[in-house]
């Protein structure tokens, strides 16, 4: 089951439509949930395929309201009706680009792994963590890092990965348990910068509207899984 939490529109779309129809690539309509707390928005989920089984209660429709919570509230909604999945995914407005075939490998990723709990969607960190430090008067232990290592090629810099928010997926019972994405079970599924962009400020909406109008990204190469010639089901 993939639960889908907003709405502003990106291309001829809104960003909701972009989740629920990734998502629907991979998964029936009944098994495609939008937590809301708005009728419009359940409205709009619904004429893109998407199935409202509930109207979020207030307690998770607040700002504070944590993403752990919610999809708790939905699995027990689920469990309470008589469902019950081989796994649960998050997907937030907020990633657009993750494709319908990145959610069908990862899910495949993940059942492939008998010991793995959840898989969640990373990119790449640029620059490396060996060029931060916490905001502070000096840049002491930057400098102490490049005195100690020298100055490296950004080439030679060892890969690092980070969450880029694009989707989190767990086996059911994992998440039950744990309440969370994040274990010593949890894989990474590496996703490019453009695929991983993460909507969170101004800039990153303009960069979005940019790749979409400019047809860097393509509607069709989000929705659309390219198929190997062999069969597959939805989750």
């Amino acid at each position: 089951m993939f639960l889908i939490k907003t709405l502003k529109m990106l291309g001829n779309l809104p960003l909701l439509a972009y989740r629920i129809k990734s998502a629907r690539a991979v998964a029936r309509q009944e098994d495609v949930w939008i937590s809301t707390d708005s009728q419009e928005y359940a409205g709009i989920a619904q004429s893109f395929g998407a199935t409202v089984p509930f109207i979020r209660p207030e307690r998770l429709a607040t700002e504070n309201a944590k993403s752990v919570d919610v999809v708790m509230h939905a699995m027990d909604w689920a469990e309470k009706v008589g469902k019950k999945y081989a796994a649960i995914g998050l997907l937030e407005p907020t990633s657009p680009f993750i494709t319908a075939g990145q959610l069908y490998q990862a899910v495949k990723q993940l059942f492939a792994d008998q010991e793995a709990e959840n898989i969640v969607a990373v990119r790449k960190v640029r620059p490396s963590t060996f060029y931060v430090q916490q905001e502070a008067r000096y840049l002491d232990i930057l400098a102490n890092n490049i005195r100690q290592q020298g100055i490296l090629r950004r080439q030679d810099e060892k890969p690092e990965i980070t969450p880029s928010g694009g989707f989190y997926i767990a086996k059911w019972d994992s998440f039950k348990a744990n309440k969370s994405f994040y274990t010593d079970k949890t894989l990474p599924y590496l996703v490019s910068d453009i695929q991983g962009l993460e909507i969170d400020e101004t800039i990153d909406w303009l960069w979005a509207e940019f790749l979409i109008k400019e047809d860097i990204i393509r509607q069709s190469d989000i929705f659309e899984i390219k198929k190997d010639g062999n069969s597959y089901e939805g989750c």
